[in-house]
């Protein structure tokens, strides 16, 4: 079993810091760098064209775009750009979008079928037909065609979600899923086996798809700080992961009280709120030593693919020489 081990960065860093990042998590040796497109940060495509003008064997794309702020078919244009400008390096993730409800955005009434017409418009104009696609949520001509030659016709799209259902649905059509938020390794099994069973009821080999998982992450040689450090974090973030959140036990009060506190600007209170539990549930926190059996249980339970997510760590450097040093090397027999 081989697995691939990748970064995730969100825009809140100002735009001079994303380049020198990149170039030290490809001389690391990492596989791919995700750049989360999340609406309350800078947003991905910029950053990408930066990083992929700068790097030369990385893997790089956003994880995730929506399709209810911007048509499937703008996602597809810009990922086909980013693969020529790095020889066909490009990656991407769609989703529904935690953060669509900040815009006003209402969920759609069918999500599951909304995010497989997306993923087949991007496809269906990659590929440089010219047949009209005419879905429930998506429209796409036969005069809609791109005027430029895409490098690769079939470029990975995977899907991110944490709902089962989702999850089935992708193993049918997708690269892969990637479960951002996620490191339970009960659920991340659950999950795995809602994906292969859509993989395996169109004959696909689900030896060739990938299980994606996109923890939180705080690591530090202090316990405590790294701790502390990814509470505010979860504080902000617990409410957009339902249903995991039931899922592993954590009552909504607690979870409305610690986004209150942060919302108001009480961050020491917002962290107090946050439990030990929803820690374990959804980062990989920890020292070093802390962590390497973490991503043992996660890769049992069937990850290919583990994309250390925000923030991080307290101090990002000390945090990436620390994955990159004292934790990556205990894996390189499966990389």
């Amino acid at each position: 079993m081989t697995v691939k081990f990748s970064v995730m960065i969100t825009g809140m860093y100002p735009m001079s810091c994303f380049v020198p990042w990149a170039k030290k998590i490809e001389a690391y040796g990492f596989d791919e760098l995700h750049i989360a497109d999340d609406l309350i940060f800078r947003p991905a495509w910029p950053i990408l064209t930066l990083i992929g003008a700068n790097t030369s064997r990385l893997k790089l794309g956003p994880a995730i775009v929506t399709p209810q702020v911007a048509h499937p078919v703008y996602h597809a244009a810009n990922l086909a750009a980013l693969d020529e400008l790095t020889n066909g390096r490009a990656v991407c993730g769609i989703g529904r979008g935690g953060f669509n409800p900040l815009l006003g955005i209402v969920n759609p009434a069918k999500p599951i079928k909304m995010v497989q017409e997306a993923h087949q418009v991007m496809s269906h104009v990659l590929s440089g037909t010219r047949e009209q696609f005419h879905g429930e949520f998506f429209t796409v001509t036969k005069d809609l065609y791109f005027q430029f030659e895409t490098l690769r016709p079939d470029l990975p799209i995977f899907i991110g979600t944490w709902g089962p259902m989702m999850a089935k649905m992708a193993g049918k059509i997708a690269s892969g899923f990637k479960a951002d938020c996620t490191w339970s390794p009960s659920y991340l099994s659950h999950l795995k086996e809602q994906f292969f069973e859509g993989a395996e009821s169109v004959g696909r080999d689900i030896s060739t798809l990938d299980v994606i998982v996109g923890p939180l992450c705080s690591l530090s040689r202090d316990r405590a700080e790294a701790m502390d450090h990814i509470k505010g974090l979860l504080a902000l973030l617990q409410p957009a992961l339902a249903p995991m959140t039931a899922n592993e036990g954590i009552p909504p009060d607690e979870i409305q009280a610690a986004y209150d506190a942060f919302q108001t600007g009480d961050i020491n209170k917002a962290k107090r709120l946050v439990s030990d539990k929803s820690i374990r549930a959804f980062s990989v926190t920890g020292t070093p030593a802390d962590v390497i059996p973490q991503i043992e249980d996660m890769i049992d339970a069937g990850a290919t693919h583990i994309a250390f997510g925000p923030p991080l760590g307290p101090d990002f450097d000390v945090a990436l020489d620390l994955l990159a040093q004292e934790v990556l090397p205990h894996f390189k027999g499966l990389r």
